[in-house]
């Protein structure tokens, strides 16, 4: 297909890594791109300290990567990610093609992460986190990562990933991420929604994506983490708003 290589970059949501992205990273290889997935600070093999981290952190190496990729490059955030790849955009908007959201939480009218789950009367998501002492970190049991998080998600791949996850720290759910039209506003954007999500509803994805303007959108019948659950469908329907020159609507 024309114009069908593209440079991908793809960031993982909380408490996962770059591992998330494996499967995903093969069928969008294999449908001609050249993909990288980083591990954010604290996550994967990154060994950050919880008690350092911030959404400043995120965003800056997300954007160390950026700066050391020759042209420009689509920008996927997983989750949580969607906060990190659109401060991303505000401060380095010449370096993005696209940006690509996956089942996730968007900012808009100044909210943070943790405001936006808050309106989100359908999510299942807050209420089933435990908290540090300090509310400095967050983890989750078993049943909720299975259940909720990785909905559809079968035991084996369960007790694969578990050993995985991190501890996340919660600091960058409470910071705003300030965008401009000059900006943010001028990189196009895509969305991948997830109609089983029971973190982030249907129903918030996309008053989400109306108050960014986005209009390019395809839906997957699956839950929160494709990435996981479909990859090969995840990667199919990456690969359509990677190439396309007008909005999809599937």
């Amino acid at each position: 297909m024309k114009n069908s290589n593209k440079h991908i970059l793809l960031i993982h949501g909380a408490w996962e890594g770059a591992w998330s992205w494996k499967e995903t990273t093969t069928y969008l290889e294999n449908s001609g791109h050249t993909v990288k997935a980083i591990d954010l600070p604290g996550h994967g093999d990154d060994k950050t300290a919880t008690s350092e981290i911030n959404l400043a952190l995120y965003v800056n190496r997300v954007k160390e990567e950026l700066i050391k990729t020759e042209g420009q490059v689509i920008l996927i955030g997983h989750s949580f990610a969607g906060f990190v790849i659109s401060q991303v955009a505000e401060e380095l908007p010449e370096k993005i093609e696209k940006l690509v959201y996956v089942a996730s939480a968007m900012p808009y009218e100044g909210k943070t992460a943790v405001e936006v789950f808050e309106e989100d009367e359908e999510s299942e998501f807050l209420e089933n986190l435990i908290f540090s002492d300090d509310k400095s970190t967050a983890t989750m049991t078993r049943e909720t990562i299975k259940d909720i998080i990785f909905t559809g998600a079968t035991d084996a791949q369960i007790d694969a990933l578990l050993p995985k996850l991190v501890v996340q720290a919660t600091a960058p759910f409470f910071e705003k991420v300030i965008t401009t039209d000059e900006n943010f506003g001028k990189v196009p954007k895509a969305y991948i929604e997830t109609t089983l999500d029971r973190v982030i509803s249907l129903k918030a994805q996309r008053h989400g994506q109306k108050m960014l303007g986005i209009t390019e959108s395809i839906t997957l019948e699956y839950g929160h983490v494709p990435l996981e659950t479909a990859p090969k469908k995840l990667a199919d329907a990456l690969h359509k708003v990677c190439v396309s020159r007008n909005p999809v609507l599937a």
